[in-house]
């Protein structure tokens, strides 16, 4: 089962990304399938969180608009909705100490510990979760191909 990461559903949901048709298809893709897939409340939040603000966006996100689109993914029938469990907080601690995290590599071994604790695939372009050991991770595609 895959997780998608933060910058993956931004990037499919405002058109004004760069390569937003690739990741929006890729969604699309992983909605409409018959495979289950992941979907964490708490990424769906800062989601909403980068979207919706004024310092990040020239023209941010509508709430509601955001807000749609991720109750959209989480209504569907194939959505396993991924929360923290016994293990979490554990997992969590042991990411942050064995990379040494900090800053914000603190909110990216929540997220890792997530995916780890599920055994789920984590779909994302950050780089910085090669740091987290035993955290299956990549891309949603072959970012090669796409031209800058």
């Amino acid at each position: 089962m895959i997780l998608p990461d933060v910058n993956v559903l931004i990037y499919a949901f405002r058109s004004d990304s760069l390569h937003h048709s690739n990741y929006r298809d890729w969604l699309n893709d992983v909605v409409n399938a018959n495979a289950a897939y992941g979907m964490s409340p708490q990424i769906l939040a800062a989601v909403i969180r980068i979207c919706t603000h004024p310092r990040i966006y020239a023209k941010p996100s509508h709430l509601n608009d955001t807000l749609k689109f991720c109750r959209i993914l989480l209504e569907q029938p194939n959505c396993n909705i991924i929360t923290p469990g016994p293990r979490h907080f554990t997992i969590f601690a042991d990411l942050c100490l064995n990379a040494n995290a900090s800053g914000n590599l603190i909110q990216d071994a929540w997220y890792a510990a997530l995916a780890i604790e599920y055994g789920c695939e984590f779909i994302t372009t950050d780089r910085d979760f090669t740091r987290f050991t035993g955290l299956k991770s990549n891309p949603p595609f072959d970012l090669r191909s796409l031209s800058i």
